[in-house]
């Protein structure tokens, strides 16, 4: 009845029978007789909660007219003395107080979503908190519906787990540790089952507002037919809520837990600072290969070679004459600044752009001229902004600058110093572990870093530099330039982790 690309653009993914159950059962288990789902949908959670338990009042809230109608026409069984049902917008209805909530929120970025500005104000009035506008519409009924929970009441949400890592999710993981309120997080890994064709990490947030600090338990679900046994059936590890923080990224509580050895260990911001690649605002239109720029006869000087795309760097190295290949290979990597030059090749390309309306674009209409460049310097190190199956790290000795496929580390007076020792730190293992632990996930095996991740990311101090040798460093660094292969830095730093038992 409505288009795949409707239901995606209002953040319309309906909740699998067997996450609806489980997350019913854990709240009726714990004693609530009544349920309200503020984004009531098709029922998923209503036909659960019958399952479970027939005579369970329910309480819904649905903005959308049109699945509101399908599911009252589509369920002659609907039990009217159990059921309340409300066409509305859940953010227009304030006041209440519930014992059991359960909800798969919209997944919509909170910039897209309608009402917007409107909805922040109510809520940092009602929550006495600045939200950040960065922060999704999941987020958003989150906090809404734990500002509404109940003394004694439990909460279940489907939602995605951005928040764990996200500087948004500060203020959402402050609200769930209030009081001792959270018990749970389920990771979801098989993701795209239950928000297909997204790309975000998917979990259950539980949550029982009982005052009882207990350990939080983080559990990692490989299948959904595994939530038919419950959560005590799950593979879980259990984190103190003591040392659980707002500001720190959560999504390391998944994994293989590790102390590390802080002695030894610095803030990435000691040796300089990261930051993002050049945004031209029109690749299409500044970023050429050497034909493209013969064909308009564009003179050297506006041109300048650059990393356009990740894949454009295959190897942890690359020289001038890697950037000369992917010129003479009539790569598009040739960065065009037509601000320095006013010869009339460059007045007819420029004039080609504004035909072509790269003038009005975001990025371009906000620069003065349009066609200039922010003015960057080749980067010797580049960490790569999105990855699968591992980080990209790439130690850059050419002439070539980055767009935003990398992120540019430009070193301080000590960083100097220590460039290819960072290098080699990224490319150990161990350094990989521990810098992993800034990364942003976002589903299907992707992740993100932003700039100031890497700023923050805790790496060897001078002192433990200084232990390895110049000469070993030049070697390794050689050796990685030659043949690509960084396992020569296996065990250079296994002293920075200290593993727990077990």
């Amino acid at each position: 009845m409505v288009e795949q690309s409707y239901r995606k653009r209002h953040g319309q993914f309906f909740t699998p029978p067997v996450v609806a159950r489980f997350m019913c059962r854990w709240l009726l288990d714990r004693g609530v007789d009544e349920l309200f789902d503020p984004a009531f949908g098709l029922g998923a959670f209503y036909f659960a909660s019958k399952e479970l338990t027939p005579r369970v009042r329910f309480l819904g809230v649905e903005k959308d007219e049109t699945i509101l109608a399908h599911f009252l026409d589509g369920s002659p069984d609907i039990d009217s003395g159990t059921l309340s049902l409300r066409n509305s917008d859940y953010f227009s209805v304030w006041g209440g107080t519930y014992r059991g909530i359960v909800c798969n929120p919209p997944y919509l970025r909170f910039q897209n979503f309608q009402g917007r500005s409107q909805i922040l104000q109510e809520l940092e009035r009602r929550l006495g908190e600045k939200i950040s506008g960065y922060s999704n519409a999941a987020s958003a009924f989150l906090l809404k519906s734990l500002h509404e929970l109940a003394p004694g009441g439990s909460l279940a949400y489907l939602m995605p787990l951005e928040f764990l890592s996200a500087d948004y999710g500060e203020i959402v993981k402050r609200a769930l540790l209030y009081g001792g309120r959270l018990k749970a997080l389920l990771r979801i890994e098989p993701e795209d089952e239950v928000f297909p064709e997204v790309t975000t990490s998917v979990g259950i947030v539980l949550v029982s507002n009982d005052g009882r600090h207990e350990p939080v338990k983080f559990c990692t679900v490989q299948t959904l037919d595994q939530l038919d046994g419950g959560l005590s059936n799950l593979p879980c590890r259990t984190v103190s809520i003591d040392s659980l923080r707002p500001a720190d990224k959560w999504l390391q509580h998944f994994e293989e837990p590790h102390v590390l050895n802080h002695t030894d260990l610095r803030p990435m911001s000691i040796y300089g600072s990261f930051s993002r690649g050049i945004a031209t605002g029109a690749n299409e239109f500044f970023i050429l290969s050497k034909s493209d720029a013969e064909k308009w006869d564009l003179p050297s000087s506006t041109l300048a070679p650059c990393i356009a795309r990740s894949s454009q760097i295959r190897k942890p190295f690359i020289t001038d004459t890697d950037v000369d290949n992917l010129i003479s290979q009539d790569e598009r990597v040739l960065l065009v600044d037509l601000s320095s030059s006013s010869v009339d090749a460059v007045k007819r390309y420029i004039d080609f752009g504004e035909r072509q309306g790269f003038d009005k674009r975001y990025l371009t209409r906000m620069r003065k001229p349009w066609f200039r460049q922010e003015c960057r310097r080749p980067a010797p190190i580049m960490f790569g902004v999105f990855s699968r199956n591992g980080f990209k790290v790439v130690r850059n000795t050419s002439r070539a600058v980055s767009l935003t496929c990398f992120h540019c580390f430009y070193p301080n007076e000590l960083g100097e110093r220590f460039v290819d020792y960072l290098f080699l730190y990224f490319c150990s293992p161990v350094g990989r572990q521990i810098v992993s632990r800034e990364v942003r996930r976002y589903g299907d095996k992707l992740d993100k870093f932003e700039p100031h991740d890497l700023n923050s990311t805790l790496v060897p101090s001078p002192q433990r530099f200084e232990k390895v040798p110049e000469d070993e460093v030049r070697r390794k660094v050689s050796s990685i330039a030659r043949d690509g292969d960084v396992s020569c830095t296996h065990g250079m730093f296994d002293d920075l982790i200290v593993r727990r038992a077990g």
